[in-house]
């Protein structure tokens, strides 16, 4: 089994992306996700105080439900995760794995040449880990 290379985050990562503003009501991101069938949104400041982030499906949900409260009133900055941490789509699955276990965060934001081209997240890893392994280093 030589010759063979990591496995890296671009063979896992989630694509396309979309950014959203902060402010945007939550309710419009639920929709918009559905719509393009996407499950997660980097979230963009737009004015002062606004936030640096992602937001998928899961958080939206499982934190409107959790607050037992309505979507009115409700921004995607509100539900966001964050710190925002980013990789390369070259880097390897179980280095993105270690970077994120050290930032203790579930998701990472994929760039490359200064753009944003996907979002990989712990899910995505240990599925792949689960159907292939971690690859060889």
């Amino acid at each position: 089994m030589t010759g063979l290379k990591p496995h890296t985050v671009e063979e896992i990562m989630t694509s396309p992306v979309i950014a959203v503003p902060a402010s945007l009501p939550a309710e419009e991101a639920l929709h918009l996700m559905r719509e393009k069938k996407i499950h997660s949104v980097i979230v963009e400041p737009d004015g002062p105080g606004g936030g640096f982030g992602i937001m998928t499906q899961r958080d939206l949900l499982s934190k409107i439900i959790a607050a037992d409260r309505p979507l009115f009133n409700v921004t995607v900055k509100d539900l966001m995760s964050a710190p925002l941490i980013t990789v390369s789509p070259d880097t390897t699955i179980k280095q993105c794995s270690i970077i994120m276990l050290d930032a203790n965060i579930r998701r990472a934001v994929v760039m490359q040449g200064g753009q944003l081209v996907g979002i990989v997240s712990d899910t995505d890893i240990f599925q792949s880990v689960e159907e292939r392994g971690w690859g060889p280093d």
